[in-house]
């Protein structure tokens, strides 16, 4: 009981301080004296002055102009980076969104979430009632077990109770309602779960042609379809049908591989989610199955990875997490995937943009945040040393600006 009363109170803390806002949003600042990475793959500027007015990034300078009037935060020589994108989560609660934005995530890709929750809090704080990371959301996963939740949020879809969802114009009819909520993004499944200890993660699920419907019905609407998909042959449909992205690809083969370079098709590997990490706990036989599972998956997946990159496939960072503290994958943060994307040979600077730019390109914002340059949103973060040696260092920003707020200073 006290437990659950100091993590209400911690949290209603921390939504305090973000919808009061340190500084208020179009309120005028500088940050002066930092270093800069950009987010475009650039060399690190040295003495860099970033003005910010009216939640844009107005210049960027090397001298802080005569005369200016807003509030001027001198960094100290720290280093300043686009807020971090996490391109696949499953946060869909205010108190998660709370725990994301703390982390410096201010843009989030959330890729299904029970009874369209999702939805609820991405409306939530686009209204300005809560302070948190620009969601993009699915709204669910499209796949032959449409599952309870499914149904219960749509009981029009009450036939598949006891069948399957099979066939083209049945996908299409789906993906029309789910755009019909208001979703940003369509999250389609071409192979079986890797969480559940009850299904096969190589196990192919929509056909090419199934997928295929899901793609060209989000086409119509100026919407993207991500896949689902750990095994080989059923990645192979979702490359073939020409979704945007492959979500893990565990199984992926190089003629697979090959395909996705050509058509520009993202890779989000989920590398963290799959690590010892976020090992399923306790000895159940379930638990321990699962985590024999991933410890197999996860060579697979870096090798995947180490591939992927060495043909120049883009590749997007995530935590597949919830930002949930009960939950095994809530304590999964955007560096653990960029420390493990170092081990499969990437380096630190495009682990970096595959935490910024990659993923604004990936979710369609690349106009307006990923990147630090004049004219963008202000999504900001500042940590205090290099991360280009070390990449732990962004696991502890000291200055997070959402959308040209201050929400968090500890510049002290």
């Amino acid at each position: 009981m006290k437990k659950r009363f100091f993590k209400a109170l911690y949290v209603f803390l921390l939504l305090v301080i973000f919808s009061s806002g340190l500084i208020l949003a179009g309120e005028s600042m500088a940050l002066v004296n930092g270093f800069l990475i950009d987010g475009t793959g650039a060399p690190v500027q040295e003495n860099r002055v970033i003005l910010v007015s009216n939640n844009r990034i107005d210049s960027i300078l090397s001298v802080l102009p005569t005369g200016f009037s807003g509030r001027v935060i001198d960094l100290e020589g720290r280093y300043i980076l686009p807020g971090l994108i996490d391109s696949h989560t499953h946060l869909d609660s205010p108190d998660a969104a709370a725990q994301a934005l703390a982390s410096g995530v201010t843009t989030a890709r959330v890729l299904g979430s029970p009874y369209f929750r999702s939805l609820g809090t991405r409306d939530l704080i686009r209204k300005g009632f809560l302070e948190g990371p620009e969601l993009l959301v699915s709204g669910g996963i499209i796949r032959p077990d449409l599952g309870t939740p499914f149904l219960v949020t749509l009981p029009e879809f009450g036939r598949y109770l006891d069948q399957d969802l099979q066939g083209a114009e049945n996908v299409r009819e789906i993906v029309k309602t789910f755009l019909e909520r208001g979703v940003d993004v369509i999250k389609v499944g071409a192979s079986g779960k890797a969480g559940s200890a009850r299904t096969d993660p190589r196990e192919p699920e929509l056909n090419a042609e199934e997928i295929r419907a899901a793609v060209e019905e989000a086409a119509r609407a100026g919407k993207r379809v991500a896949a689902h998909s750990h095994g080989r042959k059923g990645a192979a449909n979702a490359v073939e049908a020409g979704v945007f992205s492959i979500e893990h690809g565990t199984h992926l083969d190089e003629s697979t591989l090959d395909l996705m370079k050509r058509k520009g098709i993202y890779l989000v590997p989920t590398l963290a989610v799959m690590s010892p990490r976020a090992d399923p706990q306790g000895d159940s036989a379930d638990a321990i199955d699962l985590r024999r599972r991933f410890w197999h998956m996860y060579s697979s997946l870096k090798d995947v990875v180490r591939s992927a990159y060495a043909k120049g496939i883009p590749i997007a960072a995530s935590t597949d997490g919830s930002y949930e503290e009960y939950e095994d994958t809530g304590r999964i943060r955007i560096p653990h995937d960029l420390e493990d994307m170092l081990e499969c040979g990437i380096t630190p600077m495009d682990a970096i943009l595959a935490a910024t730019s990659n993923g604004a390109r990936l979710l369609g914002i690349e106009g307006r945040t990923g990147q630090l340059l004049e004219g963008m949103e202000a999504d900001i973060i500042v940590v205090d040393r290099n991360p280009l040696e070390d990449i732990r260092t962004l696991f502890d920003p000291l200055l997070i600006v959402n959308n040209g707020k201050i929400v968090s200073e500890r510049l002290y």
